[in-house]
């Protein structure tokens, strides 16, 4: 599996559990959620910084 398909997976996860454990109101899910999809986009600003505007 490619990078980017492990990443996009992550985010769909983190969405799937912020959305369902939302309908059932339960915080600490909802957070964790959140915090899988900033991990992912955090790991990608910090590759692209890495990396070069032109890569």
């Amino acid at each position: 599996m490619k990078r980017a398909d492990a990443s996009l997976g992550i985010v769909v996860a983190g969405v799937v559990l912020m959305i369902g454990c939302r309908a059932i109101t339960w915080w600490p899910c909802v957070i964790l959620g959140a915090a899988m999809i900033l991990g992912v986009l955090v790991m990608k600003a910090a590759g692209r910084r890495n990396r070069g505007p032109d890569a």
